[in-house]
This record gives structure tokens, sequence and C-alpha cells, in this order.
């Protein structure tokens, strides 16, 4: 497995957002769980945003397949969302590598290819 991605660029992206889920608990009581992944979802997305706005809605998914202590310790904490969305992008990285039938030194080069669009 590829060593972790890094979505931290020069600046911290994260440095000004706000990580507090007070009411949510209190909003998710008495919901539908469709309703309560739908609020939980609207909450963590635009964090996500801020890391990786290019795929941020399937990250976001991704996260929403997480128990719900670790989402809420995303939602709570920026170095959690930040380990999170790294493990996403190299999921996805691979995922990408795959669907176009790269062989190992080809996928190598392309996750280095996409780190360093990133800078």
């Amino acid at each position: 497995m590829p060593p972790p991605v890094s979505v931290n660029s020069i600046h911290d992206p994260l440095a000004h957002a706000v990580f507090t889920i007070p009411s949510l608990g209190e909003a998710l009581e008495n919901r539908t769980p469709s309703e309560q992944r739908t609020m939980i979802g609207a909450s963590l997305y635009p964090l996500v945003e801020l890391l990786e706005p290019l795929f941020a809605a399937k990250i976001t998914g991704m996260l929403l397949e997480l128990p719900r202590t670790e989402i809420f310790r995303c939602i709570e904490s920026p170095e959690a969302l930040k380990e999170k969305v790294n493990e996403a992008v190299v999921v996805l990285m691979d995922w990408f590598a795959q669907q176009m039938n790269l062989d190992e030194q080809e996928a190598k080069e392309f996750r280095a290819a996409m780190l360093l669009s990133k800078l």
C-alpha cells in the first residue's frame, strides 16, 4: 500500500473552519436514518470540500459509511478529518489506477502526478 497522502498544502485550509457539533446530536433525535445521514453529510461536506474540492461529494459519501463515532470525530477534529480524507484519497487513486488498467509502475507514476497537481 502506498504511503499516506497529505492533503495539506502550503497553508492549512481548515485553519478557519468551525469544528463543532453541539446541536447536531440533538437535531438527529427523532429523525429517520435517511434524514440523519443527510444532516450528517450536510455538516461534513463543507469540511471535506476545504480539503478535496474536486472529490468532496465522493469522499463525503465514503466517510458516511464509517461508524457514527468516527464521523463525529471527523466533524470535531481537523486532524481526524485530514487523516480520513487522506485514506479516502489513496483509495480513490488506487481505484482510478485500476480503472485505467495501469501496471504497478504506471500506478505509482499516476499517484505521483496526482500528488504533484495538489501542490
